[in-house]
């Protein structure tokens, strides 16, 4: 656990920088864009991430996943390998690209204008930087430079939040190709910084003989099995998603794609700092670890943890919803709340989730991710079909149209770890300890604490929301055992001594 928890300390507090950063510039664009020009800024950001996803064949965690495992030659010819599906999946992806701007402004943006089919095709240049900037964030990962990697991700913040204000005001005049350059700004400086920290780690000579050298089949095969996962559950899952889209701007318009967008980032961005530590960390250390026993402890450790320092910051999320939407964006966003509070109480169990997956995927077993994804999506969009299109009216349950798919994210994340749990203890014969459920339980308790005193408040009360913060802060400190405890009071008599 003291491993564990000293690597959320390396990375923690410039991950908190970089969420920060993020959402000084979401505010400036939420008050510049208002919700109709959030909502089609993430359009453009979920055809780039779906675009970069399916681009990278292998996944970033693919390439993280295949190099950590392997040393010497062996971990020289995976890289052989890697280089080269990368520029595969940037030539192949562009080309889609081109070619389907059309149908996609059609039935994804639900706007065929000129230029928004020119800004789609020059998206070609976002996705080609993103997928080598996962390259070079990858080489750095497997390097176990976590706080250069940080310092790429602080630097990728910064660049957005500088260009943030006037590349903003040129969308609000109707410049779409404005709105590209509110997704390249970032992506570009992560790849600068993070191809100079590789070439510091002395990934550059080994990039260079890829290009001289051909790939062995099977390395590509290593890769093109997470790719498979990719495709068979990714293009479901990315689809699924970008017709849930669909049907919000078709039925409410853009404003309520913004809504939903706005719920969507501050779910996310909730355990932001907490989940990219499990990323950097664990996906690496699993990956290499071979013995059962070391794996199922540092297993529990790692979801203890999780229960502990999500808790804390779900409850504030949920205390503090009117203000955190005021100050984030504007009161034009309050109306995101609907959603957003049964977001917020579903991202518990998608933190556990996220431990779940990648152990599956730092063990190779693809299967049962990708169809717990899959299942995932798809019960989102179904109940976005029929919440959209009228053939259920969430009104007859005392819920509106977006806090629905609020509601479906809860359940569904839970049907989720259900699935994955179920996976973990067949295929890896893992099952959480006695003293995780202990603590899972009461972080669930503290959360539902917190969802029930602010659930409904337009306006903050601060004589009872503030007690009820420091209650939910303080609270999982109690629910380590003792050992853990002392593992958390010895991390931070080695950072107050330094």
């Amino acid at each position: 656990m003291l491993s564990f928890l000293r690597a959320i300390a390396t990375t923690g507090g410039a991950s908190a920088i970089s969420l920060l950063l993020g959402l000084a510039t979401n505010k400036i664009v939420a008050i510049t864009l208002g919700p109709a020009g959030v909502g089609l800024l993430a359009s453009y950001r979920q055809l780039q991430e779906v675009v970069t996803g399916l681009g990278t064949l292998g996944g970033a965690a693919g390439l993280v996943q295949g190099l950590s495992s392997t040393e010497g030659d062996a971990r020289r010819r995976r890289l052989v390998a890697a280089v080269w599906v990368t520029m595969t999946g940037i030539v192949v992806f562009a080309l889609l690209l081109l070619i389907g701007a059309p149908a996609l402004a059609e039935h994804f943006f639900r706007d065929t204008a000129p230029e928004i089919v020119f800004a789609i095709r020059c998206m070609v240049v976002t996705a080609a930087v993103s997928i080598l900037g996962f390259l070079f964030s990858g080489l750095v990962n497997v390097s176990g430079a976590l706080v250069w990697l940080a310092l790429a991700n602080i630097a990728a913040s910064l660049a957005g939040l500088a260009l943030a204000w006037p590349l903003a005001t040129m969308a609000h005049d109707g410049a779409q190709l404005a709105f590209l350059g509110l997704i390249l700004a970032p992506v570009a400086t992560q790849l600068v910084v993070s191809a100079y920290f590789a070439r510091r780690l002395g990934w550059w000579p080994q990039i260079a003989t890829a290009f001289r050298d051909a790939p062995r089949r099977d390395d590509v095969a290593h890769f093109l099995k997470f790719f498979a996962a990719n495709v068979g559950a990714g293009l479901l899952n990315s689809a699924s998603f970008m017709a849930l889209r669909a049907l919000i701007i078709e039925t409410d318009g853009q404003g309520a794609n913004g809504l939903f967008q706005a719920a969507w980032i501050l779910t996310s961005q909730n355990l932001a700092v907490l989940m990219a530590s499990f990323g950097t960390y664990l996906l690496p250390s699993l990956s290499a670890a071979g013995d059962t026993g070391s794996r199922r402890r540092f297993l529990d450790d790692a979801l203890s943890v999780v229960s502990v320092l999500a808790a804390p910051l779900i409850g504030i999320g949920l205390l503090f919803m009117p203000l955190i939407l005021r100050v984030l964006y504007s009161s034009a966003f309050l109306d995101a709340m609907a959603p957003l509070r049964w977001m917020l109480v579903g991202n518990l169990f998608s933190a556990y989730v996220t431990v779940l997956v990648i152990l599956l995927m730092a063990r190779a077993r693809l299967l049962p991710v990708a169809v717990s994804e899959a299942l995932w999506y798809g019960g989102m969009l179904a109940t976005g079909a029929a919440v959209f299109t009228g053939y259920i009216d969430p009104a007859r349950f005392g819920v509106g149209r977006l806090e629905a798919l609020g509601v479906a994210f809860l359940v569904l994340h839970v049907a989720r770890l259900a699935f994955l749990l179920y996976w973990s203890r067949r295929s890896l014969d893992y099952w959480p300890g006695a003293v995780v459920w202990r603590v899972a339980a009461a972080s669930l308790l503290v959360v539902a604490a917190a969802a029930w005193i602010g659930w409904s408040a337009r306006e903050v009360d601060w004589l009872v929301s503030v007690p009820a913060a420091l209650v939910v802060c303080a609270t999982p400190l109690l629910l380590l055992d003792a050992p853990r405890r002392a593992a958390l009071r010895r991390l931070v008599r080695e950072r107050l001594g330094r």
